[in-house]
Order: C-alpha cells, then sequence, then structure tokens
C-alpha cells in the first residue's frame, strides 16, 4: 500500500490516508502510537469501520493504552482531519461502528 503525506501535523497527533483504490486504511498517531481504520467509499460518500464504544477500550488496554477512554475525542480528530483533507463539503456522522461522511 502506498501511504503518502497529506495530512496537518500538529503538536499532539496526525492522521495519513493510505491510498488503495476504492478503500484502504487511514492512520491516527500520537506520541504514544497509532491506530489503524479500515476505510471504503460509499455510495454517497466514504465510511471509516470503528470499535464500537462497549469495545474500544478492551480492544486498546494492551497495545495502545493512550487511547483507553479517549474514543469520542479521537474520533471526532480522525473524521475532521479526513473530511479536510478529502471532503471538505462532507457531513460527518460518528456511529457505534462507523464515521460517515455524506457529500
Amino acid at each position: 500500500m502506498f501511504w503518502r503525506w497529506l495530512g496537518r501535523r500538529t503538536a499532539t497527533y496526525h492522521v495519513q490516508i493510505g491510498d488503495g483504490g476504492r478503500a484502504g486504511v487511514v492512520r491516527y498517531s500520537e506520541v504514544g502510537g497509532s491506530l489503524e481504520f479500515w476505510w471504503e467509499f460509499t455510495e454517497g460518500g466514504a465510511a471509516i469501520a470503528v470499535l464500537d464504544p462497549a469495545q474500544w477500550d478492551a480492544a486498546h488496554q494492551a497495545a495502545a493504552v493512550w487511547a483507553v477512554g479517549r474514543r469520542e475525542e479521537i474520533l471526532r480528530r480522525l473524521a475532521r482531519e479526513v473530511r479536510r483533507q478529502r471532503a471538505p463539503a462532507a457531513r460527518i456522522s460518528i456511529e457505534d461502528r462507523w464515521i460517515v461522511l455524506t457529500l
């Protein structure tokens, strides 16, 4: 998969979008580590698969402890940055298992 820098780097995080055709991986990174999320184009925009609230903390206890308790913050950052990079006019909806960007 080809990765290229497309995002804004802030003091605390950055977002990279893997170009892979109609789907790929979005990487959210902070000093403590990174998380990867699967994305795909949809008929009306794009969707990013995320863990639901009940699974988030348990799934990150070992490998990404810095993300525990921060699901809402991380997903908001991820959604805003993906919209900024790829679809500035999109509406964002953060659901239990998806971030949906609607054009």
